[in-house]
């Protein structure tokens, strides 16, 4: 009994290899990325939403949205499940212990009662092999003769050869899948990280750019205002005339109302502007998970870095890192392993066996039956259509996905291309603004230079002040365009965008 413990154990031993890495697609320097956005320490426990601070910086948002964004607690919770997924699935030790009764009378004789109790363990192999105990009591008549009775007991090791063994074995597809989905996970996961903080970013200098509009369209309003007291003191004489003078005004009506109508507009536009800032500080609020209503201090300037992009090094990277084809690749696998079990199910059942047994049954206390085993069982398939099918099916979406692959990398390629483009134009448009908005200043300046001397109407100042507040405006929206498509690009490659931020 001894040889053959030892031999099932060394059998099991050497039946099971380390299960193969299965972690492929992105590179190395993506997955600690990957692992690092995964260690986030989040509760998924509700949390009521809390009071906005006075002040906020970029960093600041990202912290809060992690912590408190509802939608990104799904994503946390189904990587806690496929964390614990893959840990079931790693448990090869299985326990069984049961006990059992009962009394029944026949007609004729005497009630008896019959008692039960067995205790076994299995220890799978991912080769498919399996080492099992069992200890039963066999069947007794009383609770005393049931603890007084030397145990049965029986050892057992079973060793697919062909069909089944391996990374067809049912125990290392469960880990290897288990471990894929855990993989996958973790890239899913990394994105609705990203894309929360590409969200947040966008949201951060949407408010920017809105509280810019704002100031911009409240200088237009004090401009407005100082040219019509301007014209209104031109042309009604109040200030200007000494007292007992008269005082011909130079100024026809037309300016003045003219004058009027533009302090109006602007006006108007900086009550559109206010609007348009709160809804942008309640969606950033509402994206952080934060009480909106509120509208604290962003701290976070918008800064203009232009940078120089390499094309073809960028597109290398973007398809190194990028996680839809890390998915891809994964889901690959499992097309793979679905296809190399259904092939092994053609191939004969090949089983070997090696044990003791002295399980039997008990008869005043001695129990029979007693010896040892070991053999092959062999059991072959001749025809089965219905494995051909499961055989084609596997091998077809193998091949779907093949190709999708290469969709998936010409699109990343195209990706990157588009964003680079973006940015040198939007770059080029910057340095175009900013001679735009040189040139809207001096114009203003000459044109009302020139009707302060009576050179040219009102309507040439009107017209200088419209552009120069477009000059304005448009600059600013480049700027703040121009760094979210920077943001873009480094998502494109894979990076932390929260990292490296202003």
């Amino acid at each position: 009994m001894r040889t053959h413990l030892v031999v099932a154990i060394i059998l099991l031993t050497a039946a099971t290899p380390a299960l193969a890495a299965d972690t492929a697609g992105p590179s190395p320097q993506m997955w600690e990325r990957v692992r690092a956005a995964g260690s986030v320490a989040v509760g998924l426990k509700p949390t009521p939403s809390p009071q906005a601070p006075a002040t906020l910086s970029l960093r600041e948002c990202l912290a809060l949205a992690s912590a408190h964004n509802s939608g990104f607690r799904q994503s946390l919770q189904q990587l806690i499940n496929a964390r614990q997924g893959l840990w079931v699935a790693e448990q090869r030790l299985f326990y069984d212990v049961s006990a059992g009764g009962e009394r029944e009378r026949n007609p004729g004789s005497n009630a008896e009662t019959a008692l039960t109790g067995s205790v076994g363990a299995r220890l799978e192999a991912r080769t498919g092999g399996s080492l099992q105990a069992n200890a039963g009591t066999g069947t007794q008549g009383t609770f005393g003769d049931l603890l007084s009775q030397r145990p049965a007991l029986s050892l057992s090791y079973d060793q697919p050869l062909m069909r089944g063994m391996g990374l067809a074995s049912s125990t290392a597809e469960r880990i290897r899948n288990a471990r894929t989905a855990l993989a996958s996970q973790e890239l899913s996961f990394f994105d609705a990280q990203q894309e929360l903080a590409r969200r947040v970013i966008e949201d951060y200098f949407a408010v920017l750019l809105a509280k810019g509009e704002v100031e911009i369209a409240q200088r237009a309003v004090e401009r407005a205002k100082a040219l019509y007291d301007m014209n209104y003191a031109k042309f009604s004489g109040e200030g200007l005339a000494q007292p007992g003078e008269e005082w011909v005004s130079q100024v026809a009506e037309l300016d003045v109302d003219q004058a009027r109508l533009s302090w109006e507009r602007s006006k108007q536009s900086l009550i559109s502007d206010q609007q348009a800032y709160r809804d942008a500080m309640d969606r950033l609020l509402l994206n952080l998970g934060l009480i909106p209503g509120a509208t604290p201090e962003l701290t976070t300037a918008i800064a203009y870095s232009p940078q120089e992009y390499d094309e073809a090094a960028l597109v290398q990277m973007a398809l190194a890192n990028s996680t839809d084809l890390g998915r891809l690749e994964l889901s690959g696998q499992d097309a793979a392993a679905s296809l190399r079990i259904a092939r092994s199910q053609n191939l004969p059942d090949v089983t070997a066996s090696v044990g003791v047994n002295d399980l039997g049954e008990t008869i005043n206390g001695t129990t029979v039956s007693t010896g040892w085993f070991g053999g092959i069982r062999v059991e072959a398939p001749l025809f089965d259509r219905g494995r051909r099918e499961d055989i084609g099916r596997a091998d077809r979406a193998l091949q779907v996905l093949e190709q999708s692959t290469v969709a998936a990398r010409d699109q990343v390629t195209q990706a990157v291309q588009r964003l680079v483009r973006a940015a040198t134009s939007s770059r080029q448009r910057i340095d175009i603004g900013e001679q735009a908005l040189a040139l809207a200043r001096k114009n203003r300046e000459a044109a009302r230079g020139m009707y302060d001397e009576g050179l040219s109407d009102y309507l040439r100042v009107l017209d200088a002040e419209d552009r120069l507040v477009e000059a304005e405006r448009s600059l600013l929206q480049e700027q703040v365009q121009y760094f979210l498509t920077t943001v873009r690009i480094r998502r494109a490659l894979g990076e932390d965008v929260s990292q490296g931020l202003p």
